[in-house]
C-alpha cells in the first residue's frame, strides 16, 4: 500500500500539477500507514453499525470486491473486476448472498473479449513470428498484474520451444522486481495451476526470463 502512493506521489511531482493542486505528501503517506487495518478476504467486521467483508476480485493478486450491509441494505463496490480465470490467478467470487446496490467500475464494461486461450495464442504467435523475422519486440504493461501474467506466458512458451532458447527475455522496472517478490511469496493466494506447480519449483522462478 505504501509502495503503491508513493508511486503514485511521485507521478504527481513529475507531471504539471502545480504545488497548490497536490492533496498529499510522502508525510501525508507515512501516517496514513498507521490507519490502515489489515483484514482477511470472508472476514466479518462491524463500525459504527455498518457491516463488511471482501471477497477475491480476480484483478490482480490482492484485488478485493467489498460487501456491505447498511440496515439490511447489501451494497457491493469493486473496482476492476475479472470473472475469467487466467494463467495464475482465479476468477472473482460470486457473493453468495443477493445485492441490492452494486457500485462497478465499468472501463470495460460495454466492451467483448476473445476467451484468455485465444488471446494467448495470438500474442505468442505475434512474438515468436517478429523474432523469426530477425525482429525484436518491445512489450509495455502494468507493472502489477498484467507483467506477471506475460512473463509467465512467455517464459513456458520459451520452455516449449527450444528454436528460442538462445533469445534473451529481459523486463526493466524496479517496481516490476518488487512486485516479483510480492509474487512468489503469495502463492498460496493464486490457482490451482500455480499452486500444484509450486510443489516442484516456484513459477516465479523464471528460466528464460531475467532483469536488468
Amino acid at each position: 500500500m505504501q509502495q503503491r502512493l508513493s508511486t503514485s506521489f511521485f507521478y504527481v511531482k513529475m507531471s504539471k500539477v502545480s504545488i497548490e493542486d497536490i492533496l498529499y505528501d510522502e508525510q501525508d503517506i507515512l501516517h496514513s500507514m498507521d490507519k490502515i487495518e489489515v483484514i482477511d478476504f470472508h472476514q466479518t467486521l462491524e463500525v459504527n453499525g455498518i457491516r463488511f467483508w471482501c471477497y477475491t476480485a480476480g484483478h490482480v493478486l490482492g484485488a478485493a470486491m467489498f460487501m456491505a450491509d447498511i440496515a439490511g441494505v447489501r451494497v457491493l463496490y469493486t473496482g476492476d473486476y475479472s470473472r475469467e480465470e487466467d494463467c495464475h490467478l482465479c476468477a472473482a467470487e460470486i457473493p453468495q448472498f443477493s445485492t441490492d446496490i452494486c457500485i462497478i467500475e465499468s472501463i470495460y464494461g460495454v466492451q467483448l473479449h476473445q476467451p484468455w486461450n485465444v488471446r494467448e495464442k495470438r500474442f505468442t504467435y505475434v512474438i515468436h513470428s517478429t523474432i523469426s523475422q530477425g525482429g525484436r519486440v518491445l512489450i509495455l504493461e502494468f507493472a502489477l498484474g498484467r507483467d506477471q501474467e506475460l512473463l509467465l506466458i512467455l517464459d513456458e512458451y520459451w520452455s516449449n520451444h527450444p528454436e528460442l532458447h538462445n533469445i534473451p527475455i529481459y523486463y526493466a522496472s524496479p517496481l516490476k522486481k518488487r512486485c516479483m517478490l510480492v509474487y512468489q511469496t503469495y502463492i498460496n493466494s493464486m490457482n490451482e495451476r500455480i499452486c500444484n506447480q509450486f510443489a516442484n519449483s516456484n513459477p516465479f522462478d523464471f528460466k528464460h526470463i531475467s532483469p536488468l
